[in-house]
């Protein structure tokens, strides 16, 4: 009982950290031309490459932080240690999400930026596209990879693959309405915010 107070108190601190850094973040972000994203296509596609590798730099953060040794086969990241508990499977298999949900919401807080200069919207669009792209991908083609990530969280958690799928589809369904739609109504960013602050907390509270 004393345990799994405490784990639930951790992962009230995580999902309270996570809504403090983008606390007042509610106006809309934005809305970027597409010919902006054309102009400054470097800008754009340097974001997208950004989240890419903040993406897998999750990977090898996470396990260095649970004392596993990562490392790239092929273009998947492997581990050389088999003995890890669900605990650190699951942490390691969602860490890369972890890390483009934290990185679009810093791209969400510029994009509400009024001044922000067109070469840093394309940058932080890309940001945010990654992140959404990278979803997609686990969505679709690498929906069973026996590598995958999503399959990696499945299997560590207990959850049906897709439960999970269906957890990394909202935030990242959230998040396009937010930067390409107009009008866009307020609670769409605390409910983006609400599904990534609670699945990192339940990684980190487990």
């Amino acid at each position: 009982m004393c345990r799994n107070r405490t784990r639930l108190v951790s992962a009230s601190k995580v999902a309270c950290l996570f809504f403090g850094l983008f606390i007042g973040q509610t106006t809309q972000a934005q809305t970027v031309s597409l010919d902006t994203l054309k102009t400054h296509w470097g800008a754009t596609l340097g974001g997208i490459l950004t989240t890419i590798a903040a993406h897998e730099l999750g990977h090898f953060i996470v396990a260095e932080h649970e004392g596993a040794d990562a490392y790239f086969d092929g273009i998947t990241i492997e581990y050389r240690h088999t003995d890890q508990t669900n605990r650190q499977n699951l942490r390691l298999s969602s860490a890369g999400y972890q890390s483009q949900w934290l990185l679009s919401e810093y791209a969400f807080s510029q994009l509400n930026q009024p001044d922000l200069s067109a070469n840093k919207q394309a940058w932080n669009t890309g940001l945010v596209l990654g992140h959404i792209g990278i979803t997609v991908a686990y969505l679709s083609v690498l929906k069973n990879h026996e590598d995958g990530d999503a399959l990696g969280v499945a299997q560590a958690s207990g959850l049906s693959l897709d439960k999970v799928l269906l957890s990394l589809a909202i935030p990242a369904a959230l998040d396009s309405w937010r930067l390409f739609g107009k009008r866009t109504p307020k609670w769409t960013s605390w409910a983006s915010r609400g599904f990534k602050a609670v699945g990192i907390s339940a990684t980190w509270a487990l």
